[in-house]
């Protein structure tokens, strides 16, 4: 469970700031809290709790911070933003300029927006957690929606591995293009090898569509 490394990075955080001079101490202590208070957002599954779009980011800026030159790194060492699995629906990572000419589904709580898109939605959900089943839902209905409205649709999350994946998949099965979950995913997987669902992941869509 992705919880339980946080609480021990949170740990050692919080006793390096302490065993530090209060000047030094501060920012390990902060970064500490941060990475505690997203561990319990794990625990709880509460993606919200990262602060998408909300003042309170800035309490969390340490591990958001962190996140963020993760995925910008990925990107600038190789990592493909996008690649579209059926005509109109793309799955990726973290625009670097937006979706200019799509409809941007968002699925990261720990990423701010960047740039422009015909339309944008954000719908947070943790990174390598099974998602919540109304978050998942909420999803795949609105890619499904616009879709019906002609338009096209990138579903991304940090990596284009994981939430983005989970969510594609229930698109290509309820607009028939594949009879299950495995055969979805095998789908994704041909045009993007690096997508792999975290193990919750799987299991949740093989539940919701069995075969």
């Amino acid at each position: 469970m992705i919880a339980w490394p946080l609480f021990v990075v949170a740990a050692l955080e919080l006793y390096v700031g302490w065993a530090l001079p209060w000047w030094l101490g501060w920012f390990p202590i902060w970064c500490g809290v941060a990475t505690f208070f997203v561990a319990v957002a794990y625990v709880v599954q509460r993606p919200v709790w990262l602060g998408k779009g909300r003042w309170y980011r800035r309490a969390l800026a340490p591990y958001l911070w962190f996140s963020q030159s993760v995925a910008a790194a990925a990107q600038r060492g190789g990592l493909v933003e996008r690649q579209e699995v059926v005509p109109g629906l793309w799955v990726g990572g973290w625009p670097r300029k937006g979706a200019p000419g799509l409809a941007q589904l968002d699925l990261t709580a720990e990423l701010p927006r960047r740039g422009d898109a015909h339309r944008y939605r954000a719908i947070p959900m943790l990174d390598g957690a099974t998602p919540r089943r109304e978050d998942w839902e909420a999803a795949v209905e609105q890619a499904l929606a616009w879709r019906r409205e002609g338009f096209d649709v990138l579903v991304h999350c940090a990596y284009g591995h994981g939430r983005s994946v989970a969510v594609v998949v229930g698109v290509l099965v309820r607009e028939g293009h594949a009879p299950h979950a495995a055969a979805a995913a095998e789908m994704v997987t041909r045009i993007r090898p690096r997508a792999r669902m975290s193990p919750g992941q799987r299991r949740f869509v093989q539940t919701v569509f069995p075969g």
